[in-house]
């Protein structure tokens, strides 16, 4: 443990560090940029160290954010149904670098040490003079290897230039309205060569977006891009969770989050992965359930083998359904209906029954809603949310609260899971606005 924080420490120096004063101009075009080339491996002692980034977009006007944005809009517009009134407005023109660096994996069973690995993120600079605030942006669920904030394509082949969910409108809104956006695909995502994503997991949600962090320290210094001391962190859904686990151990290493905001965000693995069991409306239920067991035997060993916990065919096919090679709704359509037709009816009602259950255990470790944030806290969730019960995340804010967190519930009614998530994330820049 001593180790770790000490690492931790380290890394956080190393983002903290003082950066060159803020350029106004743009790079030129084609600009790409190699550090230490030729070194593409880590090391024990080397979290947070740059190893490469290029520029992947540039989007030099706002009006030019406005049409990438609309762009997106478009293309899931008729399975999302998105109003005409998102509250959405764009100010300045930005540009976007894939970032690789070195980080961690999780401790895997019978390792008694964290592994040195690589990772990758997006680091977008908005054109905008002056001392810039921070957003560290942690995304939702991505079951594809491209589908990760570090590609920002709308729409393309299944391939590393594939179609990016969470990147675009992320991009837009917060690099958009004049913040530093640095996100991380997270481990088994983007270029990461970790073989599965590590779902859930809340110490590689913190220690991949820290370790971005510190890489970013570097690329902002050689583009001439002054940082100020607000630092911000937004998560939706799964990063909802990974955005409260990042503030933890920040503040944990002694350092200052400015606020966090999250969006149909789950806080309490356990109780999600229980009220998961009991939905039998919601279709994409069965996908988080596999890819829980699935990501949580690989880090704890928490099962024997499939057909211990899956009925067939899903016995046979579900872990290389979850490949990070397959399209979500491909993954979707290998799947049955609900959980209790996906799992053996013996490990069904030893899930439910027991909360000693391996998995239950170490669900419950990874909670993120019992501790006390000193910076404050606004949680945006939808009454209609068919993905994350709203009951339940006020479960986790009167944790919080009771610990003495200064948290606020903002209510968005009428939207759906994605829908609340694209009207939080404008009002998540207004309220940080308020408080830079």
């Amino acid at each position: 443990m001593k180790t770790t924080l000490c690492s931790t420490i380290a890394i956080v120096a190393l983002m903290f560090a003082p950066a060159s004063q803020a350029r106004a101009e743009s790079p030129v075009a084609g600009f790409r940029a190699m550090i230490d080339y030729g070194h593409l491996s880590c090391g024990y002692g080397d979290r947070g160290r740059l190893i490469r980034y290029d520029r992947v977009a540039s989007h030099p006007t706002a009006d030019s954010v406005r049409a990438y944005f609309d762009e997106w809009i478009a293309f899931y517009q008729d399975f999302y149904q998105f109003p005409p009134n998102i509250p959405v407005t764009f100010n300045y023109g930005f540009d976007s670098y894939k970032v690789t660096y070195c980080t961690v994996d999780a401790p895997l069973a019978g390792q008694s040490f964290a592994r040195p690995t690589m990772a990758t993120g997006m680091v977008s600079v908005p054109r905008k003079s002056g001392p810039l605030s921070t957003v560290a942006y942690l995304h939702g669920t991505s079951v594809s290897f491209y589908d990760a904030v570090s590609n920002p394509n709308i729409f393309g082949e299944f391939n590393e230039n594939g179609e990016s969910f969470d990147g675009p409108p992320s991009n837009s809104i917060f690099a958009g309205g004049g913040f530093i956006y640095i996100a991380p695909d997270y481990l088994g995502l983007g270029d990461s060569s970790v073989p599965r994503h590590r779902y859930f997991h809340a110490a590689t949600e913190a220690s991949s977006a820290i370790d971005l962090l510190a890489a970013s320290r570097r690329v902002l210094a050689i583009l001439h891009v002054e940082q100020n001391d607000e630092l911000f962190t937004f998560g939706f859904s799964q990063g909802g969770h990974a955005a409260l686990a990042l503030h933890r151990e920040l503040q944990n290493s002694y350092v200052d989050v400015t606020g966090t905001a999250t969006v149909g965000g789950v806080f309490d693995i356990e109780h999600f992965f229980l009220a998961a069991l009991a939905n039998e409306t919601t279709v994409t239920v069965p996908l988080y359930v596999s890819y829980i067991l699935l990501a949580y035997d690989d880090v704890y060993n928490v099962y024997g083998q499939t057909s211990d916990v899956f009925r067939q065919p899903y016995a046979s096919n579900v872990s290389s359904l979850f490949d990070m090679e397959h399209f979500f709704d491909d993954v979707l359509a290998e799947l049955p209906p609900n959980s209790r037709a996906l799992l053996r009816s013996s490990y069904y009602n030893s899930v439910i029954s027991n909360p000693q259950n391996p998995l239950r255990v170490r669900l419950r470790q990874n909670a993120v809603d019992q501790w006390r944030p000193r910076a404050p806290l606004r949680v945006y969730h939808s009454p209609d949310d068919e993905e994350v019960p709203y009951e339940d995340a006020l479960v986790s804010v009167d944790r919080l609260r009771s610990r003495g967190a200064d948290v606020t519930v903002r209510r968005l009614p009428g939207f759906d899971h994605v829908n609340s998530w694209i009207q939080a994330m404008p009002r998540a820049v207004t309220w940080f606005r308020s408080l830079d």
